[in-house]
Formats: structure tokens, sequence, C-alpha cells
């Protein structure tokens, strides 16, 4: 039973500590609560990974520390806080700021990023009530306090999901990725240059171009008008599945995603010419794009209603999902991760359109490919590199099958083994989550955890403060031997694709294990007197403009990060919408601006460049 009832903040944070135990506690490694930690780790994993304005609450409050002389003079002109935030289409200065960054490096991969995006809001989609909400968008309450730790407690909870409130940050970016019908954006930066120095992108970002910055200008950004099938279709699935999640909290930016989504599909139905890789050879070209486009259809089916996605899905002479009838095409043989999406699109054909054939292609793949021999713990067609991505994928993948076929009384012991060798119930009490537990990987291979920029990986410390970072490193199914080194990429590394597919798992186990309620969702919405307000544009350079069915005076707010005034002015609702408000003398960064009348008050964040 969904209760949804109007509370307080304070009540709001504290119903969230109230679990139901559907288990016996005897079943599991870790206490209840555990689970919830682990999640709202790796979910906020992704607001460190923020380009742009964000606020990225890793980097938050940084300014260039350690810097090498010989780069003292780019260090001046580096943004407290910010990263990245020139990005932009060389050809017309169109604005590319926003999403996240790919893994302890600073480019925006779009192999990785629209998959993980889709397979966040997969899992939220599928497991709601495994998702708290603990923090806002803006991560104020660990800002202003300064404890970015689970035991603080110093989160403020906005009435949203923390997962939707972290892949809104992407599905903002990917709107302006899918630009038109005929431009889609699908990588800014370059891996080769963006290796070459060892520090934050607080100060990466000042640096030369030639060295990963934006001292000249905008990063290297890359267009196409055809091809690139794949990221296309799961960047408009990302979008749709928006649409839909979003809905209750903001109408008018689910419209806009669901447009967006349209355009994928316009843009794949006239270009059908395959996928592309990433220049420099950091992720290559999918082999096929068929289930991704399927996704595709089955998520703007579920936005829209219109069973005609659906049909053109599944005709197998015509249809996107033809690979699910050949004898060699429908088995990747390997395991769920951005190059292999077929779990996918098997699910929502099964569940959401009862495909038998997709049922049991599912079925095959958790009886069959992920199940081991021996034991719990799931490791079908891991590798050397990121090997605990893909039991981490493959516990997801349990939970969506369980989902499936109506099995959610209790945790898979398959699903539930993976993830918790992962938080450390294996033979070393290790846990590959860095901040979790007592013991877990220190070092990982992750630069904007140290907040230094000496150029120098030897030195570097995570000070206690953000040691909670919730990042997946690649890890090892030896965990004695695991080496905990700084310069081992394969195992101490990680991506927002390894925490994509974990994430996805805990979702799946605390939906179970320790369910949430959440707060109406009419607490989430800025509103004066229940009317929504809309500020746009939002980053701005000049002026802000505000939009309600309020009418008379009101008084105007603006304070900067630090709770300064900065602006006031008495002003009417009319003359917000029409004439605005002048923002062009403030310093860049981040404001709180707030509106009071006689029916109340509304609060709304901007950012100005």
């Amino acid at each position: 039973m969904n209760k949804r009832i109007l509370v307080s903040t304070a009540i709001i944070a504290a119903s969230l500590y109230t679990i139901e135990v559907a288990q016996a506690q005897d079943d599991f490694a870790f206490t209840t609560d555990q689970y919830q930690k682990a999640l709202w780790m790796t979910t906020r994993f992704y607001g460190a990974q923020r380009s742009g304005y964000g606020p990225n609450w890793l980097t938050a409050t940084h300014e260039p520390t350690n810097v090498p002389a010989e780069w003292l003079d780019y260090a001046a002109n580096a943004v407290k806080g910010v990263s990245y935030i020139k990005d932009a289409d060389p050809q017309d200065g169109y604005d590319l700021t926003g999403g996240w960054f790919d893994c302890a490096d600073y480019v925006k991969f779009g192999q990785t990023e629209f998959y993980s995006a889709y397979v966040l809001l997969l899992g939220y989609s599928e497991f709601p009530k495994g998702y708290g909400d603990y923090y806002s968008a803006d991560y104020n309450g660990y800002i202003g306090s300064n404890d970015y730790s689970w035991e603080g407690k110093a989160g403020v909870p906005n009435g949203i999901p923390d997962i939707l409130d972290e892949v809104k940050y992407a599905t903002d970016y990917f709107m302006k990725c899918m630009r038109a019908v005929d431009t889609f954006y699908y990588q800014v930066g370059e891996g080769g240059i963006d290796h070459k120095v060892w520090c934050t992108s607080v100060f990466k970002s000042a640096l030369p171009k030639a060295l990963g910055g934006e001292a000249e200008g905008s990063r290297t950004v890359y267009r196409i008008s055809a091809r690139g099938t794949s990221m296309v279709a799961l960047c408009g699935a990302s979008l749709a599945a928006m649409s839909r999640l979003y809905r209750p909290y903001d109408a008018a930016y689910a419209d806009l995603c669901q447009k967006k989504a349209k355009v994928a599909y316009d843009y794949i139905m006239e270009n059908l010419e395959g996928n592309i890789g990433a220049p420099g050879g950091f992720y290559g070209a999918k082999g096929r794009y068929e289930p991704d486009c399927t996704i595709l259809l089955m998520e703007l089916f579920r936005a829209t209603g219109d069973s005609s996605y659906v049909e053109l899905a599944l005709d197998p002479d015509e249809g996107f999902a033809s690979f699910m009838y050949g004898d060699k095409t429908w088995n990747h043989g390997f395991s769920l991760c951005y190059g292999n999406t077929e779990d996918l699109a098997y699910y929502l054909m099964g569940n959401y359109a009862g495909v038998t054939l997709a049922q049991e292609r599912l079925k095959s793949y958790v009886f069959d490919l992920y199940r081991p021999a021996s034991g719990y713990i799931l490791n079908k067609k891991y590798d050397k590199w990121g090997m605990l991505r893909y039991p981490a994928n493959q516990a997801f993948v349990y939970g969506l099958y369980n989902k499936m076929v109506g099995n959610l009384e209790k945790v898979d012991p398959y699903s539930l083994a993976s993830v918790e060798y992962i938080m450390g119930n294996n033979s070393a009490n290790f846990s590959f989550i860095t901040g979790f537990g007592d013991k877990y990987a220190r070092y990982p291979h992750y630069r904007n955890v140290y907040l230094d920029d000496s150029n120098n990986m030897s030195e570097c410390e995570i000070d206690d403060n953000h040691r909670q970072l919730g990042y997946l490193v690649g890890g090892s199914f030896n965990p004695d031997e695991y080496p905990d080194n700084i310069n081992n990429y394969q195992t101490g590394e990680g991506g927002i694709d390894y925490n994509a597919g974990l994430v996805g798992a805990l979702g799946y186990i605390n939906s179970i294990v320790c369910p949430v309620e959440l707060a109406d969702t009419s607490s989430a919405v800025s509103k004066v007197d229940g009317v929504q307000t809309y500020l746009y544009p939002n980053p701005t350079t000049d002026y802000i403009f505000l939009s309600s069915a309020e009418n008379g005076s009101v008084r105007v707010t603006v304070s900067n990060a630090e709770g300064q005034l900065v602006k006031q002015a008495d002003a009417t609702w009319q003359s917000l919408k029409d004439n605005g408000i002048n923002v062009s003398d403030l310093v860049r960064g981040t404001y709180v601006l707030n509106v009071a009348s006689a029916a109340g008050s509304t609060t709304k964040l901007f950012v100005k460049r």
C-alpha cells in the first residue's frame, strides 16, 4: 500500500528511517539500515560526477590546492566549486554544460552516460519503495554543515527520491545532447588529453586545452547527424522514463523529456546506420543497436500509452526485436553492461508486453548464463578490468526477473550474496565500495576525492569528511589479494556504469528488506499557496524570470551560497514574468532566490554564469 501524506520536513526525515523487515534478519549479513546506507552512498556518488555548475558535493567548496609553481597562473582563473562551464558547440556556442563525468576522469562519454542513466531509472521504476529521500538536489544540508556522512544525517530531504534528483542532472544535459532530429552530441572532451594531469576537475578546467582544460574555450565536442544509434536510443529511453517518473513532481519538465524522447525516436527512424565508438579507442562501437532501440520503444509505450511503439518493437520482420528470434543472436553470452543490453529489452517485452519468448530468454540468462555452478555469488563472464561490475549487474537482472515472475516476498539469494560480497561479506571483510564499513578501498583511482592539485598521485589521501564516496571499484574475487593501489586502473578504478547496476540491485534488495514510504509529492514542488512557480532561464548570465498564476505584490531576495543577502527588491508577479530580475552584476556561482507574498513564499536555486 502506498500511503501518501503531507508532512513537515522533520517528519519526512524521521519517517524514512522506519523500516518493515520482510525477511528474517538471519538471512542477511548486515543490519537492515546498512543496505539503505549502501544505496544512499552509491546513489549520491553520481553527484560527485557532476560536470558544469553542479553543485558537485565533492568539490562544492574546493579551490586549487598544492598547485605546481608552473601552473599557478592558471589556478588563478579557476572558479570555486565548478568545472567545465565552457562546454559548447564551437559552431554556434550551443550550451553543452552539465552531465556526468565518465569515471575517475573528466570526459563525458555517451557510451556509459546514457546507459547508466537508463539503468538507474529502470531500477527506481521497478522497485520504487527501495529508494529513500535523504537529501536535496543542491546538497545544502551537507555543504552547509560540512558533514557529508550517513551517520551525521545532515541531508535535507526535499520530497523527491534522491535517485531522481541525481538522474535529473543527467537528463537536463541529455535534452541538450538530443538537439534535433539531425543533431546529436555524444561526447565532450578527449580521453588521452584528459589523462595528462592528475588533479581535481576544478583546477583541470582552468588548464589549457592541451592538458584537458578549457582556458581557451570549450573542450572538443563530438557531434553527429547520423549513426550513433545505440546511444541515441538509450538517451531517448532515459528521457522517456524520466518523463513518466518525474511527472508527479514537475509535469512541465516531464513534457519536455517526453518531447525530446520522441526526437530521439525520429532520429533513429531516419538514421538507422549503426553505432559509433569513442574517439581515442576508449569505448568501441557496439555490435548491435536493436536491443537499445527496443528499450526506447518500450519506454515510449510506457510513457505515452501508444501501443504502436510495442507493435514496431515486436514485429519479427521489420521490428527491432528480431534479435530475440534467432538461435545465434538472442544470447550475448557475456553479462549485462553498456555493451550488452538484451537483458533489459527482454525484461521490458516480457513484463510489459507479455511476450512469452522474451520471458524465456530472460529466464535462461538467470538460470543458465549467470548462475554459478556452486555457491551463490554471480560471476559469469567477468574479466580483469572492473570485474565486480558484472555480478552487480547480474544481481540487478535477478531482481528484474523476480519482479517479472511476481516473486518479491524474499530477496533472491544469488542477488543478495553478490551484493553482500561487494559490501564486505567476504573472506577479508573488505568492502569494495569506497567509504562503506570500516575496511574498504581507501586508495581508489579517482582524482576528485583527494581534493589535491599537486599532480602527484603518491601523496593522495582521502580526508574523513569525504570518505563516504560510494564508488564501486573494479575489485577482485580474491579480496585478501586486493592491491588497493591508486595506480591500478583495473582493480581500483570505477565508473558511472559500474555503480549503475549495483544501485539497481540495492534498490531491489531494499524494496524488500528496508522499504521506505515517501511523503506526498506536493511537498516537492516550489509553490506559493499551492500554485506552482517556474524560474527560467537557469543557468543565466543576465536576467531571471518567474512565472506563476499568482497576482499582487511580492518581495524578492537573493542570497549567495554562504547565505549572505546580495539583492533585494519589491515587485509584482507580473513584473517578474515580463521584466525579470537583473542579476548581471552578480559574480558566477549558485544563488538562492526567495519570493514572499501575502499568500506564502517560494524558494528557487539558480546559477549565475
